[in-house]
């Protein structure tokens, strides 16, 4: 049977230096039917019944390059999954089922959604299908509720009944985020009236907006933001969870061999699943990879470059959300021992894939839309290495079942916390930034020395994506933001030549400390020598005070605050021990070893820690 017409959708080419792998992931793609979508009406107004029913929501073009019609308006269900191309989407994910809306208001909300869908909000462009699927959602919530009013259609919504809605939800508990997507719904039901008759004609809020009302807008908007923020996995539980995902790619290999001689089941059986699990993990954390990229890696996704001297890991993915297609994220040497052991791990579930595929291909009678939505998504599932067992066959593990898979793992590795997947991206974001500003954590081999800068290394790759880039930056911003705000505490001591500047300022009132906060942080350079932090604007020392400790007392842009006070701990601890080896080598020596010494003790003072600079025994007792 001749293979599928194929195209990647909304996926940019690659680059001439872009792997043989990268060009075949190009043609597994299903082509929709173009030119038959093209010529469907962007408005269902003005359509008789026959003529609306018949408008083609999906089609594509099967084996023989013939057009096979998925969905039309008159179906119940809207089949959109032609036009998904994330791997880790369930089916169920991938349809309209219009069930959702009461029947007296679905006509009006397929014509608003459907119109939304042709042409967009005005400044946002077309949504794509997975907002359609959250939109529907939103709409039907708003509309089981107007249904309990008996009211006959949308057009009867008063002012009165939409502030009681907004009331209900507020009431509920619901996160202003999830009230803004709400809110939104009836916005859009308002914006695109004319599509239909029944739909809503009095605006939800005027002179306001879904954000204003749920809450999030303004001051209120960045405490809502800050709320829903992503949690930070915590120190302490990352390394547990680092150390358990080693400990069974350690056994890996052990338990492969077990499976490829038959003592072990490939597909059933516990713990079959375990080694992919961990390698989820750790290349999550170890690159910043979303769920829905860690999915799209295929075989051979590593490579290895040199440049300047300096060894560079990267690893192939698609990036869905921006759409910029394929990209490149940076992972450590180990990166390429876990794609190892991965792929090993999913020879089996793609070779069974592999032979699904031929055999289905090999039928001789034309295939139906489901038999081709199959074949279709296996055909670019059969390179995939994170694949699993699911009611449709082997698939690439859904984003769903990843959260219930993370939250499983981290039981499993005995810590007390509710894993999911974007964590780990934010956790790649926080160590960057960490590392950046002196704080190495388990970074390992992922940078190779501190002075590598951000900008110079992403910018080097024209695959990476950029997206990670904005996060690691919102999450540097925030991390700083944090820094100036302990400086400004009344009560914080500091050290160093600029703290008397920054002590100065807690007696200035400003009118909103947390925005001042956040521009600081923008706009002040600020770089960790591992015992002070460096405001220098320009140049400053040269980088003398990485080695010369005690320069970062004096210096007009050095501040010390108390994260630093073990290391000027032990820094007043050795030279006091110096102080019997000086004396052997000369009075310039000791000279030395006394300022060093001085200048360790005054740091130490200013911190609130209490210090006896005489002879004895050294022991520094905090206040």
């Amino acid at each position: 049977m001749a293979k599928m017409k194929v195209a990647r959708t909304q996926i940019a080419e690659p680059a001439k230096t872009t792997s043989t792998r990268q060009e075949r992931a190009v043609r597994t793609r299903l082509c929709n039917a173009y030119e038959l979508l093209a010529g469907q009406p962007v408005s269902l107004v003005g359509l008789s019944v026959e003529e609306r029913n018949n408008v083609v929501v999906s089609a594509v073009l099967d084996e023989a390059n013939n057009i096979v019609v998925i969905s039309r308006v008159g179906d119940p269900v809207w089949e959109m999954w032609p036009y998904f191309s994330t791997p880790n989407t369930p089916n169920s994910m991938k349809r309209l089922g219009w069930s959702a809306i009461p029947e007296t208001y679905r006509e009006a909300c397929q014509n608003v959604l459907y119109h939304y869908w042709k042409v967009g909000r005005p400044g946002m462009g077309q949504p794509a299908g997975s907002m359609l699927l959250k939109t529907l959602l939103n709409l039907g919530v708003f509309c089981r509720f107007v249904a309990s009013l008996e009211l006959e259609s949308l057009a009867d919504v008063q002012p009165l009944h939409i502030a009681n809605f907004v009331h209900r939800q507020k009431s509920a508990g619901l996160v202003a985020s999830t009230m803004v997507k709400q809110f939104a719904a009836l916005e859009l039901l308002y914006h695109f009236r004319d599509q239909h008759k029944a739909a809503l004609r009095v605006h939800p809020w005027p002179e306001s907006s879904a954000a204003a009302v749920a809450g999030q807008a303004g001051q209120n908007g960045m405490d809502a933001g800050k709320a829903s923020l992503t949690p930070l996995i915590p120190v302490e539980v990352a390394r547990r969870l680092f150390l358990y995902a080693e400990d069974i790619l350690a056994c890996a290999e052990k338990q492969l061999d077990e499976r490829d001689s038959e003592e072990r089941s490939a597909f059933s059986g516990p713990g079959r699943t375990v080694i992919r699990d961990a390698c989820f993990y750790l290349l999550g954390v170890l690159t910043g990879m979303r769920s829905s990229e860690l999915s799209s890696i295929e075989v051979s996704a590593g490579r290895t470059e040199v440049k300047n001297g300096i060894v560079f890991h990267w690893i192939a993915a698609i990036e869905y959300k921006t759409k910029k297609g394929h990209v490149e994220y940076l992972m450590p040497a180990m990166g390429h021992r876990i794609l190892c052991i991965l792929e090993r791990w999913s020879q089996p579930y793609r070779e069974r894939l592999a032979k699904q595929v031929s055999m289905m291909e090999r039928k001789s009678q034309p295939l139906t839309p489901k038999q081709l939505q199959w074949l279709i998504t296996a055909r670019s599932n059969v390179k995939r290495l994170f694949l699993g067992n699911a009611k449709g066959g082997l698939v690439p593990v859904s984003s769903v079942r990843w959260g219930t898979i993370c939250a499983d793992f981290s039981r499993a590795a005995g810590v007390d916390w509710k894993l999911a997947p974007h964590q780990m991206r934010r956790l790649y974001a926080y160590t960057f930034v960490r590392h950046r500003l002196g704080d190495m954590l388990f970074l390992k081999e992922q940078f190779k020395h501190s002075s590598i800068d951000m900008t110079q290394l992403y910018g080097s790759n024209p695959l990476q994506d950029a997206a990670l880039y904005d996060d690691i930056l919102s999450e540097l911003i925030a991390y700083k933001a944090g820094v100036v705000a302990q400086w400004l505490e009344k009560d914080e001591p500091l050290a160093g030549g600029a703290a008397p500047r920054l002590m100065e300022m807690r007696a200035h009132d400003f009118g909103n400390r947390k925005e001042l906060l956040i521009e600081t942080s923008r706009r002040v350079n600020m770089r960790s020598t591992g015992h002070s932090w460096c405001l220098a604007q320009d140049e400053g020392c040269g980088g003398s005070g990485i080695y010369a400790k005690g320069t970062c007392g004096d210096c007009r842009n050095g501040v010390i605050d108390r994260r630093f006070i073990p290391i000027w701990q032990e820094a007043y601890r050795h030279h006091k021990e110096l102080r019997m080896d000086a004396q052997e080598l000369g009075p310039g020596v000791v000279m030395r070893v006394e300022r060093d010494l001085y200048q360790a003790a005054k740091i130490l003072k200013d911190l609130g820690v209490e210090v006896d600079a005489e002879e004895g025994d050294g022991q520094i007792a905090p206040r």
